[in-house]
């Protein structure tokens, strides 16, 4: 039975949530403490770039859409290695960050819930059992709910925010010596705010006339998430913001939701959460069942519901979460630590998706924005944590090996 395509505001519901994501719950009051009111300067350079990004996106998924997504531009700019490798940097990505994404969510269902009564941990691994067999529903049907929750998300936010703008305002407009690192620092965090735009090509063979679909929902999707970024980051920073709560952006919103604020903010941030998990997983779960058709040994990860949806893929990275839960249930690991990793890997694979773009796309502006954001990226990755960067090079090294033997093989082959 085949299922049906998705249009633009089913696209942008596969967007905008997960964009916002925990990243405009828990950032507006981190940036604001380490740059204060250079902060909301710090959000508008991020949205800029971010939007370029989601345009350079674009059209590498209008060009050469397919379940690999991006890696299908990948392939035609560097051949099946390369497209290889940066999937490999995804997978690995989407293996930690999900997991810290769901953490977040717990935590604040846990401070409106269930203080003190049961371990984030265990919330946690409801929440991933949930949403795993939320993933094996139609994507149409996915769009629509991811839609839902980030109408609701952005309706919250934004009135919470204009309304202490409107009422509570602190008309402290004086600005701290600026510190470069700092703010470079600041910008790392906030790269967690546009991690997402590559993935949504992985969804692109299930979109009907791409062309327009995706330009319009890249639009639609950069302008929302612009208007909340930059509205919420405002009243942070010029709001009688209330550092106290245990939920820190309550302070925020409580002027207009009054005894409410910290729940409609668990609630929004478990939705927004929920909706980041289903569109990583939902996209990657269809990179690694695209690349499994051509690796025998990993052919049942092809399986497929009738509706579209890789269950069997989708099962391995629940699975593979879980793992990483117990984890941090030992103290094995960090939610820092896991941030820290999947951000880096998530820049390595937009990198290399910015190099195709340089590469195939015709348009000298857009190769103007695509190298100008490859030489941010590269800074950003830069500043990434010595482990992640270790592992990026090894794995570089391995398939650049692998490829100058299969060159070497190929060679005596001929002769």
């Amino acid at each position: 039975m085949k299922h049906g395509k998705i249009g633009s505001l089913t696209l942008s519901g596969l967007i905008i949530g997960p964009l916002l994501g925990s990243g405009i719950i828990l950032l507006p009051t981190i940036i604001y403490e380490n740059l204060g009111n250079y902060a909301v300067i710090a959000w508008l350079v991020m949205s800029i770039i971010g939007i370029c990004f989601a345009y350079v996106c674009g059209e590498l998924m209008i060009q050469f859409p397919g379940e690999a997504g991006l890696g299908n531009a990948m392939e035609r700019a560097f051949g099946a290695k390369i497209k290889n490798l940066a999937s490999i940097f995804l997978m690995i990505a989407a293996l930690m960050g999900p997991v810290a994404v769901m953490m977040t969510a717990a935590e604040y269902l846990q401070i409106w819930l269930f203080p003190n009564q049961i371990r984030v941990e265990w919330i946690a691994i409801i929440l991933l059992v949930l949403n795993g067999s939320i993933l094996l529903l139609r994507l149409n049907f996915l769009g629509k709910l991811s839609f839902l929750i980030s109408t609701f998300a952005v309706l919250i936010l934004v009135s919470g925010s204009i309304f202490a703008l409107l009422n509570q305002h602190t008309g402290t407009w004086g600005f701290p010596e600026f510190h470069f690192d700092s703010f470079g620092y600041s910008l790392l965090l906030l790269f967690w705010t546009i991690v997402g735009w590559e993935i949504i090509g992985n969804y692109s063979s299930e979109v009907k006339n791409p062309r327009s679909t995706i330009r319009k929902a890249i639009f639609f999707s950069a302008t929302v998430i612009l208007l909340v970024n930059l509205v919420l980051s405002a009243a942070v920073q010029w709001t009688t913001y209330n550092s106290s709560f245990p939920i820190r952006l309550a302070g925020v919103m409580y002027p207009l939701f009054g005894q409410f604020a910290i729940g409609l903010l668990a609630i929004v941030a478990t939705g927004l959460c929920i909706t980041t998990h289903l569109m990583v997983v939902g996209g990657v779960a269809r990179l690694i069942a695209d690349l499994s058709k051509t690796v025998p040994p990993f052919h049942f990860l092809t399986k497929k519901l009738s509706n579209g949806a890789p269950y069997k893929a989708i099962t391995l990275l629940v699975l593979i979460h879980l793992f990483f839960v117990v984890l941090l249930f030992i103290k094995i690991v960090t939610v820092e630590q896991l941030v820290g990793l999947a951000n880096a890997f998530f820049i390595a694979n937009a990198l290399i998706g910015l190099f195709a773009a340089i590469k195939l796309l015709a348009a000298p502006w857009i190769k103007g924005m695509a190298i100008v954001l490859s030489v941010l990226f590269g800074i950003l990755l830069l500043r990434s944590s010595i482990i992640a960067l270790f592992l990026i090079l090894v794995l570089t090294l391995l398939f650049k090996q692998m490829e100058q033997r299969n060159n070497k093989n190929e060679k005596l082959d001929v002769n």
